[in-house]
């Protein structure tokens, strides 16, 4: 019986240290990712003054695509380089019934949005 609980308490302990550890490295995969997001975001926002200064908003379900290139020789974008990464991507809005909505997608050499073309 005695050996039953010490068994109990080494898998008990690993079972914490395993679930610690993959609590940990999520955190971390998720912060880094948070860069690339936030970069995302900021091609977005780009894009909403390049769209919203040439009044480019898409007819009914047309959708507009702007690369980064067009958005940095405008100046609505300073760059998208980040932590010795060099990104290029580009914004589309597209018109769902009446309501628009904007994605930003960025390729780098560590990460690429998901959908990117």
């Amino acid at each position: 019986m005695e050996k039953i609980k010490k068994m109990y308490v080494v898998w008990t302990i690993l079972v914490i240290i395993i679930f610690t550890l993959l609590t940990t490295f999520g955190f971390i995969y998720k912060k880094k990712m948070s860069v690339y997001k936030d970069l995302e975001a900021k091609l977005v926002e780009a894009e909403k003054k390049y769209v919203d200064a040439n009044f480019l908003y898409p007819e009914n379900k047309e959708m507009v695509k702007t690369t980064s290139t067009t958005l940095i020789e405008n100046n609505d974008l300073d760059g998208l380089d980040i932590e010795n990464d060099s990104c290029t991507g580009y914004a589309i809005i597209y018109n769902k019934n009446g309501v628009y909505e904007y994605k930003g997608f960025v390729k780098c050499e560590k990460y690429t949005t998901k959908g990117y073309e």
